[in-house]
């Protein structure tokens, strides 16, 4: 789980302003922002649902308990009342008997008579009271058992939906290992040649130096260049769950040219390029790719030397898991 959320985290950072397609990148971010906030406030209720569900138990079983003890008693009670019934009616009997025995039986019967009549009363009292408290208990525990089963089926539902989250998780770590071991295999004789594919953030970059696509200043694609992004174009045609975005970063230096205005200029141009031929001569879908610009703002090595200014000179094509399907587990 703990992978997971970290899967999660990483799929934070998996949309990036670009120059051009702004209105992508927004629906980007903010599909990932509700994902965010589905998987906390879902992991957050089933928190709340096991704790709720804990304390019910305990109110259950100490209602049980008690509801046992009140029939109990209900039931000694009505034991009683029926042994006072007898002694009653005996006494009745007794009393019917001996009326016109001497005076001082006869009031001595008549005042047991009163007071086994007051008892028989309390007895019954007490007994529709014990009664009352039965039947208050029984809708108390049918309510608390109702409640309890509610919880659970919706704890089970819950669980259900996280434990297919996770495993949507997992499967798109292992699609982008997956990728990333295909791209490194395809393009293994280009190792030493300016390119590197690297995993990052849940994200591959497949980096290409300038100095391989591009003359300085230009925005035509090398030979050397066009044949690396064939090899790239036949491995990414046919993918489906990842975003592909190509982004163009420029050094620190300002340009400027007839046909180029600045940096900004330069990072678009080489990024449409790249796209472009990647989609004509490599065949890409042009809905599945999104050509950007960073300019200068973005740099791999900050040092003012002419090294680090070569380093940052590149183009980098961004492999972002789509998160629709796991949208989908949220809805």
């Amino acid at each position: 789980m703990k992978k997971s959320i970290h899967l999660l985290c990483i799929l934070a950072m998996c949309t990036t302003i670009a120059c051009v397609p702004a209105k992508k990148l927004e629906d980007l971010q903010v599909k990932y922002d509700n994902l965010q906030s589905d998987f906390d406030e879902m992991k957050t209720m089933k928190e709340y649902g096991d704790n709720t569900l804990a304390s019910l138990r305990e109110q259950y079983a100490a209602l049980e308990s008690e509801y046992d003890q009140t029939k109990l008693d209900c039931q000694e009670q009505k034991v009683d009342f029926e042994r006072t019934q007898a002694s009653y009616e005996i006494l009745n009997r007794n009393y019917k008997n001996l009326v016109n025995s001497n005076e001082t039986t006869k009031n001595d019967l008549r005042y047991e008579l009163e007071r086994l009549d007051k008892q028989l009363d309390e007895k019954k009292r007490e007994l529709f009271a014990k009664e009352s408290s039965l039947q208050l208990k029984e809708k108390e525990s049918a309510k608390l058992k109702t409640e309890l089963d509610a919880l659970e089926i919706s704890l089970k539902e819950r669980e259900k939906r996280v434990n297919e989250l996770e495993a949507k998780l997992a499967a798109q770590e292992k699609s982008v290992k997956d990728l990333k071991d295909k791209l490194t295999t395809s393009l293994i004789g280009y190792k030493n040649s300016g390119i590197s594919v690297v995993e990052k953030d849940g994200k591959i970059y497949v980096s290409l130096d300038n100095s391989l696509l591009f003359k300085s200043g230009k925005t035509d694609i090398d030979w050397k260049g066009k044949t690396a992004l064939l090899k790239i174009a036949e491995s990414l045609k046919d993918l489906e769950d990842f975003d592909i975005m190509v982004e163009g970063h420029t050094d620190n230096v300002p340009m400027k040219s007839a046909s180029i205005q600045d940096n900004w200029d330069l990072s678009v141009l080489r990024a449409t390029s790249v796209v472009r031929y990647m989609t004509t001569e490599g065949k890409m879908d042009a809905k599945k790719i999104i050509p950007s610009g960073r300019s200068k703002y973005i740099p791999i090595n900050p040092a003012k030397t002419s090294d680090a200014r070569a380093e940052n000179r590149r183009i980098e094509i961004i492999l972002t898991p789509k998160l629709d399907q796991l949208m989908d587990i949220l809805k």
